[in-house]
């Protein structure tokens, strides 16, 4: 069977598809954070943290990659790198504090409900209270993930 030659479906197989890529980096960035914010505080896996924030960076990135490529050949585009990088670092905040929503829904016999007491400036609290050499590895396993989610897209 010969397949039919034209300029645009040449140009077409050479194109990322951005809104894969977004989603599929967006599932999977979902699904790191929640590994992450479960494993923060309620199991307290600190050096752990590290890991999750290499192999979930990676993971990202090649999300990102797999949406936008289907496994083709291609050369890395840097709107890609930078998009999986900044899905990664998103996907940090919204793992910390759903560590700190978890943290607060676990506090015994409060007198305030959980909706009061999971706020911004309970968050910045709750944050900066941490352990210098805990917030130390979350601030690494940020820059693991933002970094392997970069490289991990190519």
């Amino acid at each position: 069977m010969i397949r039919p030659s034209t300029a645009t479906s040449d140009a077409t197989d050479d194109q990322p598809s951005t809104i894969r890529a977004l989603s599929f980096g967006v599932l999977t960035g979902l699904a790191v954070a929640l590994v992450y914010g479960v494993l923060t505080e309620p199991i307290e896996l600190t050096l752990g943290l590290l890991a999750i924030g290499f192999f979930g960076g990676w993971l990202i990135g090649a999300a990102v990659a797999y949406g936008a490529w289907s496994g083709r050949e291609h050369q890395g585009v840097r709107r890609l790198q930078v998009t999986a990088a900044v899905i990664a670092i998103v996907a940090w905040f919204v793992a910390v504090f759903l560590a700190f929503a978890i943290s607060q829904a676990f506090i015994p016999q409060a007198s305030t409900t959980l909706a009061e007491r999971v706020n911004l400036s309970g968050f910045l609290d709750y944050f900066g209270g941490l352990d210098d050499g805990v917030r130390f590895i979350h601030v690494l396993a940020l820059a693991l993930m933002a970094f392997m989610a970069w490289r991990g897209q190519r």
